[in-house]
């Protein structure tokens, strides 16, 4: 189903072609549900974090759509009280909630109040997702997660290394990466996880989108922090979690000239794989003096916040 440009606030208006709404199947609509809620099970079980993601999103999907389908033809039963049951009069007759294989009338409010709005899907898309840490955690995950863990090897989306390459001229050297992700962000010199950039010295313009996982995030801020203040690193654009009570991003802060908060998580690539989003916010830190051009170009992304120097 397509997305409407306007959504009430009572519904979710996923459709926005009329005719669509009066040929979904409402039988087949719940059969997709509870197709997909065994498709989540079963690859948890299985601990395919993936496939467990796509069938969350699924399951969602299709508990919109069946929402979208009862709102535009569901009314209470006229002079009835707030505890009246909802209907719909079709050609086969009326269809009750709770009778015949639908859902009562309280689990299609629940669908509703999660899903009624884009936002409010997409947070409860990590809610559930969240449900499963151990699956999604940083040794067999392909997904980041919000406790600071996640696969080293998600690639930062194109637009954020456009506007980072914008405020560095040029970007000399990126740590953390991969050839594909290399070809992104297109880094004159760039250590993948076997070359290990913690052991080598850092020089130049740096793009940094560290692994997620601790204490790997950690390591890579305290040696980006740690070669700043050697003269070796002139500046830097650092994507990162916003995890802002922790050390390594505290150690980001102390160095940094300014921070944008994205609006909305960054939905993270990977070649071959669904995308992935992590279940909290990101934050792009700079580092260095060119602070006007770091302004400019990120502020179409979030709210900037300027880190004041005595």
């Amino acid at each position: 189903m397509k997305t409407s440009a306007r959504a009430s606030s009572n519904t979710i208006q996923r459709r926005v072609d009329p005719g669509a709404l009066a040929k979904y199947d409402p039988a087949l609509g719940l059969k997709t549900v509870a197709v997909a809620e065994a498709a989540e099970k079963h690859y948890a079980r299985a601990k395919d974090a993936t496939k467990l993601q796509e069938a969350i999103r699924a399951k969602l999907e299709a508990q919109a759509d069946f929402v979208t389908w009862w709102d535009h033809h569901a009314a209470k039963a006229e002079g009835g009280d707030k505890k009246s049951i909802e209907y719909h009069r079709s050609r086969s007759g009326t269809v009750i909630a709770g009778e015949n294989g639908l859902p009562e009338r309280k689990i299609i409010h629940r669908w509703r109040a999660k899903l009624s709005d884009p936002e409010k899907f997409e947070s409860s898309y990590q809610t559930a997702v969240s449900k499963y840490p151990k699956i999604l955690e940083f040794a067999g995950a392909d997904a980041h997660v919000g406790q600071n863990t996640g696969d080293p090897e998600w690639f930062t989306p194109k637009e954020y290394a456009d506007a980072a390459r914008a405020v560095l001229g040029q970007i000399d050297l990126d740590p953390a990466s991969t050839r594909a992700a290399n070809a992104v962000i297109q880094a004159r010199v760039f250590y993948t996880r076997a070359q290990n950039g913690l052991s080598k010295e850092w020089r130049g313009r740096v793009w940094m989108n560290p692994p997620y996982a601790q204490p790997a995030i950690s390591h890579f801020c305290k040696k980006l922090a740690e070669s700043v203040r050697a003269g070796t690193v002139p500046a830097a654009v650092v994507l990162v979690n916003n995890a802002t009570e922790t050390t390594w991003f505290q150690a980001l802060v102390d160095v940094g000239a300014a921070i944008c908060f994205p609006a909305g998580r960054i939905r993270f690539w990977h070649p071959g794989k669904v995308s992935a989003q992590p279940l909290q916010g990101q934050a792009v830190v700079y580092i260095g003096d060119q602070l006007a051009r770091f302004l400019d170009a990120f502020a179409t992304f979030g709210f900037l916040v300027v880190i004041p120097r005595p």
